[in-house]
């Protein structure tokens, strides 16, 4: 592996964010919009006094620098230069060209001409990394995030496989997908165990052995899973997500815990052969009725959703339904 260390200034990296230079969205990263209302600003004030910030880390492939860690923080600069925010109201002010300048609350186009541009030239450090391998990557992901408090779902992508890791974030970017996970649980990346919750219901749904959702038995299932990909099941589950997002034109709001259930049921249907359309009517009435389906509610309350008995309920109920087709 080799690297290099670049400075730009922060309208560089703006437009090379704009025109796909710096790609914001790597497998391995959070997604945008991790930082509140007191981090951005904070960031942007840091800046503009010159105070150290830390470098970026990418990986470079021809013309393309993916970002591994400082998504947040790039996201920040292009969202502040592009007038997505205001600063704090309580920002102390700055001096430019020694002059004073007040800052506090304004958004960028707000600030007079000297302090714009001075922010526009502001620098940051971004590490190029080359020549390296998949190991590599996760290595220096797991280290650079050692301090930070991820969920365990952000930490989890460190057990799987490229291959694995690269299907997950496809899925997750699948239009169905985005149709029925909320932009909330979308940045705190609860999209892609759901995803591993689908995959693992794919894979073990007709199994004798329960299946639970617990943080433990989600990562046994990867470990597992790393070696035991089966494209067959794979493209029967794009297709199935390719129908349900047929069926529904717009967002669908379905309840976290069974968006899998729901993308397991067409996936029985078109592995069986079955008829979709019947599916679709009934997954219709499925979540016009769910608040008062007692039956099936019972699987979906208190904090043990995620246990084995749990999952049985509902996948049984689903697989049922699954059969009446």
């Amino acid at each position: 592996m080799d690297y290099t260390c670049r400075t730009k200034s922060l309208q560089a990296i703006v437009k090379d964010i704009a025109k796909g230079r710096i790609v914001l969205s790597h497998k391995l990263q959070r997604k945008e919009g991790q930082w509140n209302r007191v981090q951005k600003p904070d960031l942007i004030d840091s800046l503009s006094r010159k105070y150290p910030i830390n470098p970026t880390y990418s990986i470079k492939e021809s013309d393309t620098l993916s970002v591994i860690d400082g998504v947040q923080r790039l996201s920040t600069v292009r969202d502040y230069l592009n007038d997505m925010f205001a600063l704090s109201k309580t920002l102390e002010p700055v001096t430019v060209n020694n002059e004073t300048k007040k800052i506090a609350g304004k958004k960028f186009s707000k600030l007079d001409e000297e302090t714009q541009d001075a922010i526009k030239n502001s620098e940051l450090q971004i590490y190029e990394l080359t020549g390296c391998t998949e190991k590599d990557v996760r290595e220096m992901f797991k280290r650079q995030n050692a301090g930070k408090a991820l969920s365990n779902g952000q930490l989890r992508i460190v057990r799987e496989t490229d291959e694995l890791s690269s299907l997950i974030f496809s899925l997750t970017n699948h239009p169905f997908i985005k149709k029925v996970v909320t932009d909330t649980q979308s940045k705190k990346d609860l999209d892609k165990d759901i995803v591993r919750e689908i995959l693992m219901l794919t894979e073990l749904g007709e199994g004798s052995k329960p299946i639970s959702f617990r943080s433990k038995d989600i990562d046994a299932f990867i470990d597992y899973y790393n070696d035991n990909i089966n494209p067959d099941k794979i493209e029967t589950l794009k297709t199935a997500l390719d129908e349900l997002d047929k069926a529904f034109e717009e967002n669908v709001k379905i309840k976290q815990t069974s968006i899998p259930m729901v993308c397991y049921g067409m996936y029985k249907v078109i592995d069986g052969k079955k008829d979709t359309a019947k599916y679709i009517t009934w997954l219709k009435k499925f979540v016009e009725t769910y608040d008062t389906n007692e039956e099936y509610l019972q699987y979906c309350n208190g904090g043990g959703t995620a246990s084995a008995d749990m999952v049985k309920g509902r996948l049984k109920y689903f697989d049922d339904a699954v059969k009446k087709m």
